[in-house]
């Protein structure tokens, strides 16, 4: 498994690494869904990267952290993903409480990128081909990201 790792010193950096995410991720097979799993401790940034993504998808509602509803859609203008659903898996105990979001089915749905915070608390569920970003917040302004897959 290829382990990238890079620094973030500015938003506008972050800015520059949402858009060549989005650009790999528009390259996976999107007959189903894509998934993104964040992790990270509280203040890494994992909710700043998903904005800046929804942001870059053309999502035009403000995209805040799902924490208590666990889950939110939006659609965009995105010419590869039309739909990014937002997932905070803090909350979730038990991979079975998933199911009552119909989690199993949104994996099916093609041209939909899915963006799960705090996603090693339902990892079991995770297709294969899941991308995941671990984030760490340096105390110093910087962040790092580290990319799996």
């Amino acid at each position: 498994m290829k382990v990238t790792e890079i620094k973030i010193n500015s938003l506008e950096e972050l800015d520059a690494y949402g858009i060549d995410l989005l650009t790999q991720l528009q390259i996976k097979d999107r007959d189903k869904a894509v998934v993104l799993a964040l992790s990270g401790d509280l203040g890494a940034g994992k909710t700043t990267l998903v904005q800046t993504i929804a942001r870059d998808l053309g999502v035009i509602e403000v995209v805040t952290s799902p924490t208590f509803v666990i889950m939110k859609q939006y659609e965009t203008s995105d010419k590869y993903f039309s739909k990014l659903i937002h997932i905070d898996a803090y909350r979730i105990e038990d991979v079975t409480e998933m199911k009552p979001l119909g989690f199993e089915n949104l994996l099916k749905q093609a041209n939909t990128l899915i963006c799960i915070e705090w996603a090693e608390r339902i990892k079991p569920l995770l297709p294969k081909d899941t991308l995941t970003l671990e984030l760490a917040n340096n105390n110093n302004g910087t962040h790092t990201i580290k990319s799996h897959g």
